[in-house]
């Protein structure tokens, strides 16, 4: 899949890529605002693109007015053959991360960063932890290559180390044809759709074993999951709700939900909540309860939500 690339400025060296449709447009948003807020020398080096499905222009509009944006519309080809699950949880956007590659060709570094992010401090050296082309953070627990997958794959080592995808790194040290890379996940995605279960990260795993990379390991602070205790969480420049249990409809964390709320003020662009019960007491007016957890499904959560926010918690 080619894309045509937006045009490059010869004075920026990175790439940092986002995805998203635009029912996340308020979670593109506060990841905006924390590159803006915390990383503005990264950004005079950078050129940010996004990938999009489904966004108004007028979203997109003002998207560009928090930082200089270039938007990119994305099709997946092969979403046919995947499995009910992949439908549902991930959608087309998490294969936006195999076009990375490519831009290798334009740019020294290409940052890949989820949308369900808090970037809190400086990221830039991520840049400086990938000597040999590409790095992703490695899980924490003793998980293999296999938990990707619905049955091993064959030909490959299921037993090799785990690493999370949602945050990478990558550089021009990577020596195989950088069109190879991305057209070689598309491939491989769609011979083995039936076999996927965190599908585009298994593939970039299998990928580096395939073409003989080493994967170096970014730091934690740099992909820290949101459920780590407080130190780790205050230490980390990134902080990464992966899974479903996402800053918006779980946890509360004070920056994340202030710059919300600021974008919601600034263009009236709102988290799309619909749990019956705050939708019922008229709640969904206010950007509080727009992104809290759902009292049905998690009672104890909501209500320790509610008391962090009134405590205004930095967690």
């Amino acid at each position: 899949m080619n894309i045509p690339f937006p045009p490059s400025s010869p004075q920026k060296n990175t790439a940092i890529i986002l995805g998203a449709t635009g029912n996340l447009s308020y979670a593109l948003a506060v990841v905006l605002y924390g590159l803006k807020k915390h990383n503005q020398s990264l950004l005079n080096e950078a050129e940010i693109i996004i990938y999009y499905q489904n966004m108004e222009q007028s979203v997109r509009d003002a998207l560009g007015k928090i930082t200089p944006c270039h938007f990119v519309p994305y099709q997946f080809p092969h979403m046919q053959h995947m499995r009910a699950h992949i439908l549902r949880d991930y959608g087309e956007m998490t294969f936006v991360r195999y076009e990375c590659f490519r831009y290798l060709k334009q740019y020294q570094y290409v940052l890949w960063l989820d949308a369900d992010i808090l970037i809190q401090a400086d990221i830039s050296d991520m840049r400086r932890q990938i000597p040999h082309g590409i790095g992703f953070r490695r899980e924490y627990y003793d998980e293999r290559v296999r938990v990707n997958f619905t049955q091993d794959i064959p030909n490959f080592m299921m037993d090799a180390p785990h690493y999370n995808a949602g945050i990478m790194a990558i550089s021009k040290a990577l020596l195989p044809d950088k069109d190879t890379l991305s057209d070689w996940c598309y491939q491989k995605t769609a011979e083995i759709a039936s076999s996927l279960y965190y599908p585009d990260q298994g593939i970039l795993l299998l990928m580096c074993q395939h073409f003989g990379l080493t994967i170096d390991p970014l730091d934690e602070k740099y992909n820290c999951e949101a459920r780590r205790n407080c130190s780790a969480l205050k230490k980390a420049a990134l902080i990464h709700a992966v899974g479903h249990r996402k800053f918006w409809k779980y946890y509360y964390f004070d920056e994340w939900f202030e710059t919300y709320k600021k974008w919601v003020q600034e263009t009236g662009f709102a988290c799309e909540n619909n749990f019956p019960i705050l939708k019922k007491w008229g709640l969904l007016k206010y950007p509080l309860f727009q992104v809290a957890p759902n009292p049905a499904q998690y009672p104890f959560k909501f209500v320790l939500y509610l008391i962090k926010a009134l405590l205004h918690c930095k967690r």
